[in-house]
């Protein structure tokens, strides 16, 4: 396997979790601190932690100190694109299922 390919698989792997996404989606608007989005997703601080440490490990998130707390935000804004390709996709690919999302244009994770 070669080095792209292996980077591409471990990228795809950080996607595929949800909470992952749902903290990029969160963290598109503007910068949040881990509490912001411990509170926004209803997650324990161990586990937004976690997820936050693996999210900067990746490159997709960065953090910087602002008055002592740590403001996380996205690091490429390039990720919303290749999101949103992988969602076409699999509206294209699944179409019977998301239906009622295509009609109601509520399909796109940038809003």
């Amino acid at each position: 396997m070669d080095e792209l390919t292996k980077s591409a698989s471990d990228f795809l792997k950080i996607l595929s979790d949800p909470i992952k996404l749902d903290i990029i989606k969160y963290l598109k608007k503007k910068k949040k601190t881990a509490k912001d989005i411990e509170n926004a997703l209803d997650i324990s601080q161990s586990y937004t932690s976690q997820q936050l440490n693996q999210l900067e490990r990746s490159d997709i998130i960065l953090h910087k100190r602002i008055n002592g707390l740590k403001y996380y935000s996205i690091k490429n804004e390039n990720i919303f694109r290749v999101i949103s390709a992988i969602n076409s996709y699999i509206i294209d690919t699944h179409k019977k299922k998301f239906h009622k999302l295509t009609d109601s244009n509520n399909i796109d994770i940038l809003k």
